[in-house]
């Protein structure tokens, strides 16, 4: 399976665990949390109209809560009572006894006294049934009506109550009934508080909703909100494994291309955010920049050894061209050189000069080969080179120097190729040097020079002296030994080296003579 198919069958998976587990947290709490929420609210709003009706002694165009509110106003005096309702104002006088009675005891109720207050609210029933129960008469008298209220006809069954307690001495009762025939549950709320010398009453009825009554309007909305979680899973799910695989889709795209390209020039890629991909991406524009780098290296190599095969290969053709004509003219006996005691010497030589281009390609091939790295004493090792060449220089009476910039001076390097280094440019100093001339050798921290004095570099020359088989013309009237002659392989080799262990080897005119210049590109430390 690919990474976008994975990607988007576990998004899609865990969308639909979080909506199964948001599904049933609505279907077992949201209900409770409803009811708990309706409550509070049923009580606000008692409260709030209870404040109101304090404040204004009326529940007219109040607009608070339901309908349902009746507000009692008992004055302190007698037994015309005020009533208000949600629109309505007007006033009711009581002639029965009862009804006097709970008036009276309503006067005298304190409303800090929960023990009297709650007998109270036990009383309202019977004494609003014997209200009723001595109006009967006038009831039947005008509209012929028969009320018979023997018995238990109660539509409700009471369960529960409480009361509560606020600020400015309001104290409201909550009371819990349930319908015996529909199973209904409503909430009464009886409010109770003074002002001045009258004593304000005021009820409320609200529906309470229940678990049962809540629960199969989420059963029904069940199908569509099904449906609904299901398609938000899969549309969030494809845009987040779009979003996650595009970026990995177009580094393969990237990849890909770059395998089958053969140009060496295209561009990094693009990094967006700051994420792992990002964090790839950047480490693949270094892998590439890395791999381009080492594949120019390499193209750069064989080009050398191309260059370097065939100049060998046009070197040696001379001596072999040479030595064919001799031994051919030896054989044959032809002219001058039938003569073998003259001109087998100049074959011989003709192969030692071929035998030491082979040698010395050779030992280019075998030091290079060999990249360990270790401190390296540099005075040590120039005096080591000057001895070798001692010899020689003293033959043309050439004084050869060694200076130091500071005390001992380490370099980090390979041994045998930084050696041959030296040892080229030393034996070439001392080479193209004339008699009773210097070689000047000084050793610093980070580069070391050779200078010859006198001498000179033929302007013709001068860009590809570090070119292989490229030698000097010797001044005119001079001669140079068989022991010095070259091949214009020293300073071939030595610029090679110097590329292979990263200095830079470049050389100049300068005033009276010819310097060169090794130079380390970076720090040992």
């Amino acid at each position: 399976m690919k990474l976008g198919s994975k990607t988007f069958l576990y998004s899609v998976i865990i969308s639909l665990i979080m909506g199964i587990v948001i599904f049933s947290y609505m279907i077992f709490l949201m209900p409770s949390m409803y009811m708990d929420y309706k409550g509070k609210q049923n009580l606000q709003n008692s409260r709030t109209a209870m404040e109101y009706f304090k404040e204004h002694e009326s529940l007219k165009n109040a607009g608070i809560g339901d309908s349902t509110m009746l507000g009692i106003v008992v004055p302190k005096h007698g037994y015309s009572i005020k009533v208000t309702g949600a629109g309505f104002d007007g006033h009711v006088e009581f002639a029965s006894p009862s009804a006097k009675m709970l008036i009276d005891k309503i006067r005298a109720v304190d409303e800090n006294d929960a023990k009297n207050s709650k007998a109270l609210f036990r009383e309202f029933k019977p004494v609003l049934s014997s209200i009723l129960s001595e109006n009967t008469g006038e009831i039947k008298k005008n509209f012929k009506i028969d009320i018979n209220l023997e018995g238990n006809s109660a539509q409700f069954e009471a369960k529960g109550r409480k009361l509560h307690y606020f600020s400015g001495g309001i104290g409201i009762g909550e009371f819990s009934v349930q319908s015996r025939y529909s199973g209904t549950s409503y909430t009464y709320f009886v409010g109770v508080t003074n002002k001045g010398d009258n004593t304000l009453i005021m009820a409320n009825s609200v529906m309470t909703p229940t678990a049962k009554e809540i629960l199969p309007v989420l059963y029904g909305s069940m199908p569509m909100l099904v449906l609904f979680m299901i398609i938000l899973a899969f549309g969030v799910s494809a845009i987040y494994s779009k979003k996650i695989v595009e970026p990995i889709k177009k580094l393969s795209m990237d990849a890909e291309k770059r395998m089958y390209s053969s140009s060496d020039n295209l561009a990094p890629l693009e990094i967006s955010g700051k994420d792992e991909i990002a964090d790839l991406t950047a480490a693949l524009n270094l892998l590439y920049e890395k791999q381009a780098q080492a594949v120019n290296e390499l193209e750069e190599e064989n080009k050398r050894k191309e260059v370097y095969m065939r100049a060998t290969s046009h070197q040696l053709k001379t001596p072999i061209a040479a030595s064919m004509l001799l031994v051919d003219g030896m054989i044959g006996n032809i002219g001058k050189f039938g003569n073998r005691d003259i001109y087998l010497p100049e074959v011989k030589s003709q192969l030692k000069e071929m035998m030491s281009i082979i040698d010395e390609t050779s030992n280019i091939n075998g030091i290079a080969d060999n990249n360990e790295i270790e401190p390296i004493e540099m005075m040590s090792l120039c005096r080591e080179i000057i001895g070798k060449n001692r010899i020689n220089a003293d033959l043309k009476g050439i004084a050869v120097q060694l200076e130091a910039s500071g005390g001992d001076i380490c370099w980090q390097s390979n041994t045998m190729m930084l050696k041959k280094i030296l040892e080229n440019l030393v034996t070439n100093g001392i080479n193209h040097t004339k008699e009773n001339g210097s070689v000047k050798i000084t050793v610093e921290k980070t580069r070391i020079t050779v200078f010859n004095q006198p001498g000179h570099i033929e302007e013709t020359i001068v860009e590809n002296i570090f070119e292989p088989f490229v030698t000097s013309v010797e001044a005119e009237g001079s001669e140079r030994s068989e022991r010095n002659k070259g091949h214009g392989l020293g300073l071939y080799i030595a610029k090679y080296f110097a590329g292979k262990l990263g200095m830079e080897l470049s050389g100049e005119n300068v005033q009276d003579g010819v310097e060169f210049v090794l130079e380390k590109r970076g720090s040992d430390d």
